[in-house]
């Protein structure tokens, strides 16, 4: 049967596109956009963050990037650095210092669509709402 689905695949005209291959550190790799928005409730109670920004993955588990912020009206432009895993079911993780606490890091939950092209992060900190979308 599975001969036939890719016979039929391969005919059809859309591989290798139809078929979607697992993830790993390296299906992330170059630049990515996103844009976010959450309250970190522990630190600035009722404050909304948003956040518009690059990251740049180096399809080895390590990415850079950079962001501009509005936290309650105040301004920021700030340098990102950290790392990420990605499991063969396109979940994972990121984490990346602290903009608000220098030393210490923040985590998030990674979702990765199968073709590899967009993704979402969840903050996995307690007391923190924060969400991050992102696409090549």
């Amino acid at each position: 049967m599975r001969m036939a689905a890719l016979l039929a695949t391969v005919l059809s005209g859309c591989f290798p596109a139809c078929v979607s291959a697992a993830c790993d550190a390296g299906s992330l790799q170059g630049q990515y956009i996103f844009t976010g928005r959450g309250f970190i409730e522990a630190v600035e109670p009722g404050i909304e963050r948003m956040h518009y920004g690059i990251f740049v993955f180096d399809g080895a588990g390590k990415f850079t990037g950079k962001q501009s912020s509005s936290r309650g009206g105040k301004i920021g432009r700030e340098k990102l650095q950290g790392t990420y895993t990605l499991d063969p079911d396109c979940s994972g993780t990121m984490s990346f210092g602290s903009i608000l606490k220098p030393g210490s890091e923040i985590h998030w939950d990674l979702y990765v669509s199968e073709d590899h092209r967009r993704g979402n992060i969840i903050r996995m900190d307690e007391g923190n709402m924060a969400v991050r979308s992102f696409e090549k």
